[in-house]
This record gives C-alpha cells, sequence and structure tokens, in this order.
C-alpha cells in the first residue's frame, strides 16, 4: 500500500485535503471516490524521515493529547480516520505524522482501531489497547476516550513522582560509590603498602579491602563488563516474554515494590473490567480483556487460571479467593456485584481506591529508600575507616 496526498472537492463545493493508501493511483482515486469526494489532484505522500533527537519521539503526553483531541472528534461525530489525518496536518512530530497516516488508512480500508493499533503497541500500551477493544465493543467512544486520556495523565504523573523520588538517592549513591572506589582502588592500598613497610600487622578489614582494590585496577575491565553484562541481561530479560515473568517474579518478592505494582495493576484490571461488564460482555471476556490491560505476564497467567475455573461453573466469589494477586478489597468489592450493572460500579469504586493508592505509594518511596540508603553508607564508610585507622592504632603500639 502507498500513501497518497489528495485535494478534492466535497459534494456541498467545499475543497479538502487529506491522504489515503492505496494499491496504486487508480486505487486511491478509487477510494477518494467512495469518501464522497471528488479528486482534483492526487500524488504520493513525501515520507518524512524518522525522529533523530529524542524531544522529536512521540511522548507519553503527545498520546495524551491525541486521545483528547480524538475524543472531542468522536462526540462531534468525526469518523476517526478523518479525524486522525486532520490531527496528522497539524503541527505534530514527523513520528507521529507518519503514524496517524498509517492508521487511518488502515481504518479507512475496514480495520478496527484496534488492529490499527496494534501495530503501534509500542507506543499506546496493552492498556490502551485493551481499554479502545472494550469501548468498540460498548459503543461508548467518546466516555472511554476521556477516560483514557485521564488513565495515561495519570501515570504519566506516577511515572514523573518515582523519577523525582529516585533522583536524589541515584544522585548521593553515584557519588558515594565514585568516592569510595577511589578510596578502595587507590588510598587504601598505599595505606596498606605504607603500614607493612613499618612492621604494623594488617587487619582482616584492611587486607579484604586491599584486595579488592588490587584486584579492580588489575582486572577493571573484567568488573565493568560485568556492569554493562549485568544491566544488558536485565533489559533482554524485560522484552523477553518468560524473562519478564521471572523478572516480575523477583518484583513480587520485594515487600514495598510488591504493594505498588498491586495497586496499579487492581487498578488498571478494574477498570478496564468495568467497562468490559458496562458494554454487555461476558464475565471471561470482561475478565480476559482487563488482565491483558494490566500489562503484567504474572496478572495474566492468574486471570487464565480463573477463567478457567469459571468455565467450569465455578461462582466469581471463588475463583477471586484463588488468585494471589488480586488484593483482598479488590476481591471483596468485585466479588459482591451480583449483576452486570453492580459489578461496574463495583469496578469503578476499586480502580478509583487503587489509582489513589498507587499515587500515595509512589509519592512516599523516599520514606522507605532513605532509611536503608543511610545505613549501607554507614556500613561502607565504617568498613573503609576500620580498614584505615586500626593499622594506624597498631603503629602507635608498636611505638610505644
Amino acid at each position: 500500500m502507498i500513501s497518497y496526498a489528495y485535494k478534492a472537492v466535497s459534494q456541498s463545493g467545499t475543497k479538502t485535503k487529506g491522504y489515503v493508501k492505496g494499491v496504486d493511483e487508480q486505487d486511491a482515486l478509487r477510494r477518494i471516490g467512495a469518501m464522497g469526494l471528488t479528486p482534483v489532484k492526487v500524488t504520493k505522500a513525501v515520507q518524512r524521515s524518522k525522529a533523530t533527537f529524542s524531544w522529536q519521539q512521540v511522548k507519553p503526553a503527545d498520546i495524551v493529547n491525541l486521545t483528547r483531541e480524538l475524543a472531542v472528534l468522536v462526540e462531534a461525530r468525526v469518523p476517526i480516520d478523518r479525524g486522525m489525518v486532520s490531527i496528522a496536518e497539524g503541527d505534530c512530530k514527523p513520528d507521529m505524522r507518519t503514524m496517524l497516516l498509517d492508521m487511518a488508512a488502515m481504518i479507512e480500508s475496514g480495520l478496527p482501531m484496534t488492529q490499527a493499533l496494534e501495530k503501534y503497541k509500542h507506543v499506546f500500551g496493552s492498556v490502551f489497547i485493551e481499554t479502545v477493544r472494550a469501548a468498540e465493543k460498548s459503543g461508548s467512544m467518546v466516555e472511554v476516550m476521556n477516560h483514557l486520556a485521564e488513565l495515561l495523565e495519570k501515570q504519566m504523573e506516577t511515572s514523573q513522582q518515582l523519577k523525582r523520588a529516585m533522583t536524589y538517592p541515584a544522585i548521593v549513591l553515584s557519588v558515594v560509590f565514585l568516592a569510595v572506589t577511589v578510596i578502595i582502588v587507590f588510598v587504601v592500598p598505599k595505606f596498606g603498602a605504607i603500614f607493612e613497610s613499618q612492621g604494623a600487622a594488617l587487619p582482616i578489614t584492611t587486607r579484604v579491602v586491599q584486595a579488592l582494590g588490587d584486584s579492580v585496577r588489575a582486572y577493571w575491565w573484567a568488573y565493568l563488563g560485568a556492569i554493562i553484562g549485568f544491566f544488558t541481561t536485565i533489559v533482554l530479560m524485560w522484552k523477553n516474554p518468560a524473562g519478564r515473568l521471572k523478572l516480575e517474579n523477583l518484583l513480587l518478592h520485594i515487600p514495598y515494590v510488591r504493594k505498588i505494582i498491586l495497586a496499579v495493576t487492581a487498578g488498571r484490571f478494574a477498570r478496564v473490567l468495568g467497562i468490559g461488564m458496562q458494554s454487555g460482555l461476558d464475565m471471561i471476556e470482561a475478565l480476559q480483556m482487563g488482565a491483558r490491560a494490566t500489562g503484567r505476564p504474572v496478572f495474566i497467567n492468574d486471570c487464565n487460571a480463573m477463567v478457567d475455573q469459571l468455565r467450569q461453573g465455578h461462582a466469581i466469589t471463588d475463583v477471586l479467593r484463588g488468585t494471589r494477586y488480586l488484593p483482598s478489597f479488590a476481591r471483596r468489592m468485585i466479588g459482591a456485584g451480583k449483576d452486570s450493572a453492580d459489578l461496574a460500579r463495583s469496578c469503578d469504586v476499586v480502580a478509583r481506591y487503587y489509582d489513589r493508592e498507587s499515587s500515595h505509594l509512589t509519592k512516599n518511596v523516599n520514606t522507605i529508600i532513605e532509611p536503608i540508603m543511610t545505613v549501607a553508607m554507614a556500613g561502607i564508610v565504617l568498613l573503609v575507616a576500620l580498614s584505615v585507622f586500626l593499622p594506624m592504632w597498631g603503629m602507635v603500639r608498636l611505638q610505644k
């Protein structure tokens, strides 16, 4: 399929322009005519180069603005594909323009919006796509688009809060790491050589630190490679489904991190589950949709087990008791819904509660990190101090 830029005249005589995809120019003309337009000029669209700098790439804030604009256009009864083309014609980033035109062409050719979004899942994410899927089935696209924009804004705010909370500890730890490395690699070995030349017996702490410094100086390339390899392995595991499952299981064993993950997961799951029930979906389909919206492989596997139990005839209250990754409050509220309307309301309460909970937990990350960081720094400083001062005390005793 080739993108074509066109200028055309509508039946009312209004001039318009846009983009359409076709196998060739004749196919593009046919598609323009099918939209009720008389083509005046059709040319191949010039493909813009992809963004070179990070500030030119599509960011979460761009997706929030796009969602708001689409909600307004849908509310004004403008077709989604034409709305995307009109947004692309505005002042937007090259990657955003290319993406919108491509999705508009797919939707105009008859594909559902979610299928067009799937191609850019790395940009929109599972939550966005699954929520839109529920909206397509319910017909409440305007309400869901507005909800999505608010949800994405909250996610962006939570991410910024987490970054701000981690900035101070990261700076302090980096400076301490650099200072301790200099002391261990250069300072302590020189002190150790001086103490040995004076006949002072080196304590175990000094010998350990000295051996570590000698090792880093001799095999710095191995230590550097190990650090790079560690972070590369983490990134690759996160991108691999099986690896991400292992990492999430590991993160869920860290108490405070577990609370944050479960709160975020419960909020996303309840929100999409409620939308699915409001749209008239059955419990199994809404449950699967909500699980996919969380983007958590561990929880998706847990929900698959719940779906199997529901198909065997178990009640939803009994099924929810078996899940390990849904907090007790969420299980009680969702299980209390007697019909689709009650369940949708319960899900809305759960979603709002855990949205606030995740925001609160993220803001208080510093209160957990700072004591741990203080104790760790105190231990490192004590080890380095003992490795220097203990031999000095031994030399003083020898001189007496």
